[in-house]
């Protein structure tokens, strides 16, 4: 279980007092968005990703997300920053869901198949390797400026637990699996 949040909590589940801040690209994007846009409720996402350790253990194949308290606030506007000009109004705190078969779906025949067939490779404990680095403004990825942890500065690691790993899982089920979140 991972307790995620912003302010303090007190006494959830015997963890006693806990003091939570809530992930923001402010501090994880290279380039966040400037403080007026900020201040005019202006956000965008802070990392896609699915919820797995990506190393040792196999990828759960359900997430569960049970919000204990939900923020109350004003909205925000986030931007995809994908070039685009899209956006989504959101409420405060928001983690979005999205289709794993319906982005697979609205792909080209041609992009299909190179999904299908494509594998990730991830670095050995990934979430410790890229710690220090940067997120891209569309959160989709990790600015490449050589500020990964290098692997010999790793917790240690053996090969044999590196996760390789299909680009498509689940996708051609006949439900929407929510393969990724922001």
């Amino acid at each position: 279980m991972q307790l995620i949040g912003n302010g303090t909590v007190y006494n959830h589940e015997g963890m006693g007092t806990t003091v939570l801040k809530h992930p923001s690209h402010t501090t994880f994007h290279k380039n966040p968005v400037s403080s007026a846009d900020e201040a005019a409720g202006l956000t965008r996402f802070y990392r896609w990703h699915m919820d797995a350790a990506l190393y040792d253990l196999s990828p759960p194949k359900v997430t569960t997300l049970y919000g204990i308290q939900v923020p109350q606030g004003p909205k925000q506007i986030c931007r995809y920053d994908d070039g685009t000009g899209d956006t989504l109004p959101v409420p405060l705190g928001t983690t979005a869901f999205v289709s794993g078969k319906t982005m697979f779906d609205i792909l080209p025949r041609e992009l299909q198949s190179v999904a299908v067939r494509a594998s990730v490779r991830y670095a050995p404990h990934p979430f410790e390797w890229m710690k220090p680095a940067a997120a891209h403004s569309t959160g989709l990825t990790i600015e490449s400026e050589g500020k990964e942890v290098p692997l010999n500065e790793l917790p240690p690691w053996t090969e044999d637990k590196i996760q390789v790993l299909p680009v498509v899982r689940y996708v051609l089920s006949s439900h929407p699996f929510p393969l990724v979140y922001c």
